[in-house]
């Protein structure tokens, strides 16, 4: 098991130090651009004010998840309530959804998988691997964004700040969120062998609780969605409440039940070898 989870993380080491640094390092445009007032004044009040009219537009609001126009333009907003609803989750979902893809269902489809099936090892160890690497992939690289982008927070004299650990509480629960939605992609490929399935069910969750989430406001069956099984939903505000209980045992249960369909699909299927 270890050398082939050596394997899954050294084969794709360029693909994983991308989503890992690239993003993080955009990201330092936020507390940037909070380094003083004068750059705040330039960078966040004019453009606050030049987009005013958008706020107006409660759809629009409600599709970039915005509830409260002022706090989106300070660092805080921008952060902990619109970077990591919706965009951490629907990255992380993404990325996973690419990542194990490449290790696993279309290996198969492109006939490389031939390696992994000829390894002395069982089935279950297989799918256990893949798994382990699905969630803690996700969780990785997110975790790796917002310490990047908390570098100037930490060594700079900002006009706004952010405090560590709330912040990581916030990290937590998006980065479920994310993991919760690209295992679901990981899952299916591996039921079915079939990478196609990996998009379709991990990104139509993805829009699906998406488009519950923008349009809760709208009629009652969106909000229930949201309220009670959507990974954004859960996500709540938690660098200012902190960790809710339900909201993490919610996402921790669908990315559990999630691997077990995939480990049952994969476990009794023919692979697809040539």
């Amino acid at each position: 098991m270890f050398n082939y989870l050596k394997y899954m993380v050294t084969v794709p080491r360029k693909f994983i130090l991308n989503w890992t640094i690239a993003p993080g390092l955009y990201l330092l445009i936020l507390p940037l651009a909070f380094a003083n007032s004068s750059v705040e004044s330039l960078l966040i009040d004019t453009q606050r004010e030049a987009f005013r009219g958008m706020s107006e537009n409660e759809t629009m609001m409600n599709l970039l998840g915005i509830s409260d126009w002022d706090n989106v333009f300070t660092l805080e907003g921008m952060v902990t309530t619109y970077f990591m609803i919706p965009f951490v989750p629907i990255l992380i979902g993404i990325a996973t959804i690419i990542l194990l893809n490449k290790l696993g269902s279309k290996a198969e489809e492109d006939g490389t998988f031939e390696f992994v099936a000829a390894l002395p090892m069982t089935r279950s160890t297989v799918y256990l691997t893949q798994s382990v690497v699905a969630v803690f992939f996700g969780l990785f690289v997110c975790f790796a964004w917002t310490n990047i982008m908390f570098i100037p927070i930490a060594t700079m004299e900002l006009s706004q700040t952010l405090d560590y650990v709330p912040l990581m509480k916030a990290t937590l629960q998006g980065a479920l969120a994310g993991v919760s939605f690209g295992v679901l992609g990981f899952a299916l490929g591996a039921y079915t062998g079939k990478s196609s399935m990996a998009w379709a069910f991990g990104g139509g969750l993805m829009a699906i609780e998406y488009l519950a989430n923008s349009l809760k406001g709208t009629n009652n069956f969106f909000l229930w969605i949201d309220d009670n099984i959507s990974s954004f939903g859960a996500y709540g505000n938690p660098y200012q409440d902190g960790l809710i209980a339900g909201d993490l045992f919610l996402v921790i249960v669908k990315i559990v039940l999630f691997l077990a369909i995939g480990f049952i699909g994969f476990k009794n299927r023919s692979l697809n070898l040539r």
